[in-house]
């Protein structure tokens, strides 16, 4: 149905970022992205990593009302443009984009180990 990738290190905040959140176009709005998103969230709050940031294409406004409405905020770093090819799905993709960076709080305390 779909996928995210979280990179644990690194970025402009020094913060793991969610990436790459991908939905099969026949299964979005039914909630994949959210819960995606929020198991992403978790895994980095049971890490105990206290922030958490994502980035979505400027013109992406389904993905910024989504990351929005999940509590992410404006990260305050001007919008960086990608452009050339990047590996995404195992596959070369052209780019050319503006990306804004959101960041949200975690609540690490709230979050339960994982189960074995």
């Amino acid at each position: 149905m779909g996928h995210a990738h979280v990179a644990w290190s690194g970025g402009e905040l020094r913060v793991p970022e969610i990436q790459d959140v991908f939905v099969r176009p026949d299964s979005r709005r039914q909630g994949v992205a959210t819960a995606l998103t929020t198991a992403a969230e978790d895994a980095a709050a049971r890490r105990g990593h206290r922030r958490i940031s994502i980035s979505h294409g400027i013109a992406n406004l389904p993905a910024q009302r989504l990351y929005e409405g999940l509590g992410y905020r404006n990260a305050g770093i001007e919008p960086r443009r990608v452009k050339g090819t990047i590996v995404l799905r195992d596959r070369p993709v052209e780019v050319d984009d503006t990306l804004i960076l959101l960041v949200k709080d975690l609540a690490v305390d709230s979050v339960p180990p994982r189960s074995s």
